[in-house]
């Protein structure tokens, strides 16, 4: 096949006449894109989007299938090979010259949320990559389904398989990438959040990549968990460690508009204040990555990011005609009507019906100009996802002079690093000293004749919370209960409704005083429901858990086997040498089924005499929990267990530097 040289002259002509820069991948100021599925429902042309200077970088998304190729581009192209089920899209093809001709790079994206993609070998990935340099580059396939357009590069969104394969894949594709230094070629990623990455993580610190497009959404780790758990730090340490191209860039993934994704989304001051924070620490920012085209010209933070990229980036290359528009937004055709494609750089046309996820797109109408609202997030359903950095939420009852004063209840967050180290929250580094019947916090003085005969606390359960109680973000409520929602679990952090997304699939649930993620089974789901822990704490107890402000958020741990969960030790009472806990385990891609494994460390002088949900064995201080002999008729995404046990004053936590969770 022939291949016409009208793009490169394009390119060519553009250049020289000064108006269109080529895309820059050192930058820390390129906005990227991804185009194809129509998820606003009145997705245009990639042509229109490439006539102003918005986007630097497209990605079409996608090739949902591999190595049996599939191909969807929703309502973007529908029309075939003859004979075939190959996408042809020549008006595509088109576009992409014409958005390169601009300065843009455009790349296609292999994997997704869903489809059916993988490699059964390393030879299978390498034998790929020939496929997709021939079909999509400068190879010369019989068929091409963007017939002579030659793409920039490639981005793995890989959310689902193994990752065997990709390294090859990589290494195959790079040394066809050196045989033409007529233009230059990238290598990206589109990772989950949590880190490493469970599809990608080992392939990301084998092969070499130019982008990592990592998707702060739909995860424990989004951009509405900004600072607290935004791990952009992760990523950082990624890129300067452990990827082998040191010179990698790290954007930050957004979704954009809140109906692009089911939690994540911020307006755009606030993602402006987060990328200018990030870019003020950390020199691997590669710029901003939205979900996509469509959603963020259609809400308008498209616009937002723009500006934010271009008043704070290192450098600015206008990858477009114009300036960033202020509004375009027109419906695109249904699924069941042609659409044609003309512009001042095209005059083809081409039949086009959507083949979007939905199958049948009905476009709503859309107003003609748009600006960034700053919606806050309404969050629906969502998949949650753990951080990187190992770490527990340790709610702690602490003694102070001797057993018949008091109990203290104290919240104490240790961050368990990389390294094993342990830090102490400065929240709960109390100067706690005995004088003569009076203990002092912080400087605040509480009597011991402030105390009540029983110092123990108690977990109390409702069994028939009042249907009104639903959770709400941000809603007043009393310290420490937990309860359900439509979204998923909630807990009350000082007096304050703090809702969490169930992983993608589960439900949340009540199991006696904990509310845990599980897939839908039989325990009875209210999706508004609450479940108080009701305490009966002294005077002293409440003047410090006033002074103190305990932060009873879970935090999230990566542990061992590769597994992302979340481990939450919730003392229930502590009194007369004996406690008990509520121990809760969640895990997010491997469902635990009678072949977990909880390890840990008591401090000298505790035991656990018993547990329920498990068995114990123990070896001195060492303490292994694992489920009953007989297994769960089902996999559980939860388990919640409570222990028993005995100490010598005083009480202290666990030592978790070492606590890990395993499958076996």
């Amino acid at each position: 096949m022939l291949r016409s040289t009208s793009s490169s002259v394009i390119a060519a002509l553009v250049a020289f006449a000064g108006y269109a820069i080529s895309f820059d991948v050192s930058c820390n100021s390129n906005y990227v894109s991804y185009y194809g599925q129509n998820s606003a429902r009145n997705q245009k042309s990639l042509g229109e989007y490439c006539k102003d200077a918005t986007e630097d970088l497209i990605v079409l998304a996608f090739m949902n299938g591999f190595p049996n190729i599939l191909l969807n581009f929703a309502n973007a192209c529908e029309t075939t090979f003859d004979g075939s089920t190959l996408l042809h899209c020549p008006s595509m093809a088109k576009d992409i010259e014409y958005c390169q001709s601009q300065g843009k790079a455009v790349i296609l994206s292999m994997g997704g949320a869903s489809g059916a993609y993988g490699f059964g070998s390393e030879s299978d990935g390498t034998q790929f990559a020939d496929t997709v340099w021939n079909m999509f580059m400068k190879g010369n396939a019989a068929q091409r389904p963007f017939d002579d357009a030659v793409l920039d590069g490639i981005d793995l969104d890989i959310e689902g398989g193994g990752g065997t394969g990709y390294v090859s894949f990589i290494e195959q594709l790079r040394s066809h990438y050196s045989s033409d230094t007529s233009k230059k070629y990238y290598i990206a990623a589109a990772p989950q959040c949590p880190y490493p990455d469970a599809y990608l993580g080992s392939t990301l610190n084998s092969a070499w990549f130019d982008m990592v497009y990592v998707q702060f959404y739909n995860n424990f780790c989004g951009l509405n968990a900004y600072p607290n758990w935004f791990n952009f730090e992760d990523w950082d340490n990624w890129a300067k460690k452990n990827s082998i191209n040191k010179d990698v860039k790290v954007y930050i993934g957004a979704p954009g508009s809140p109906s692009a994704a089911s939690s994540g989304y911020v307006d755009g001051s606030t993602l402006t204040s987060i990328y200018n924070n990030v870019r003020s620490k950390y020199s691997s920012l590669g710029g901003i990555m939205t979900w996509d085209v469509s959603q963020a010209r259609t809400s308008g933070i498209a616009n937002s990011i723009r500006s934010a990229l271009d008043n704070g980036g290192t450098c600015r290359k206008p990858g477009g005609g114009g300036e960033p528009t202020t509004s375009t937004n027109t419906g695109s055709s249904s699924s069941t009507s042609e659409s044609s494609s003309s512009s001042q750089y095209s005059t083809s046309s081409s039949t086009s019906e959507s083949n979007s996820e939905s199958s049948t797109d009905e476009n709503p109408e859309s107003p003609d100009t748009t600006t960034d609202m700053g919606l806050s997030t309404v969050v629906t359903t969502a998949t949650e996802t753990i951080t990187s950095v190992s770490t527990f939420v340790t709610s702690i009852f602490t003694e102070v002079t001797t057993e018949s004063t008091f109990t203290s209840y104290l919240t104490t967050v240790y961050t368990l690093t990389q390294s094993g180290e342990d830090y102490l929250s400065s929240n709960a580094q109390s100067s706690i000293a005995n004088t003569e019947g009076e203990e002092s916090v912080k400087g605040m003085s509480f009597s011991s004749a402030d105390e009540t005969a029983d110092n123990s606390i108690e977990i109390a359960t409702n069994t028939n919370p009042a249907s009104d109680k639903c959770p709400v973000e941000g809603a007043p409520c009393v310290e420490s209960m937990q309860g359900c929602n439509s979204v998923g679990y909630a807990l009350c952090v000082n007096g304050r409704w703090s809702v969490y997304p169930c992983f993608s699939g589960t439900t949340c649930y009540l199991q006696g005083s904990a509310a845990i993620c599980d897939w839908e089974r039989e325990y009875g789901r209210d999706p508004c429901n609450v479940q108080p822990i009701q305490r009966n704490p002294s005077k002293s107890t409440a003047k410090m858990l006033s002074a103190l402000k305990p932060d009873l958020r879970p935090v999230s741990a990566f542990t061992a086997d590769g597994i992302n969960s979340r481990i939450e030790y919730i003392p229930l009472s502590v009194s007369r040498g004996r406690f008990s806990a509520l121990v809760k385990l969640q895990t997010l891609h491997v469902p635990f089924d009678n072949n977990w494994m909880l390890s840990f460390q008591l401090p000298y002088g505790q035991s656990i005499d018993n547990v329920d949900s498990g068995r114990i064995v123990a070896n001195g201080t060492s303490v292994s929990i694992l489920p009953k002999d007989s297994a769960d008729p089902l996999p559980s995404m939860a388990i919640s267990i409570t222990v028993r046990g005995r100490y010598s004053w005083p009480y202290r936590i666990p030592d978790l530097t070492i606590a890990k969770v395993s499958l076996h």
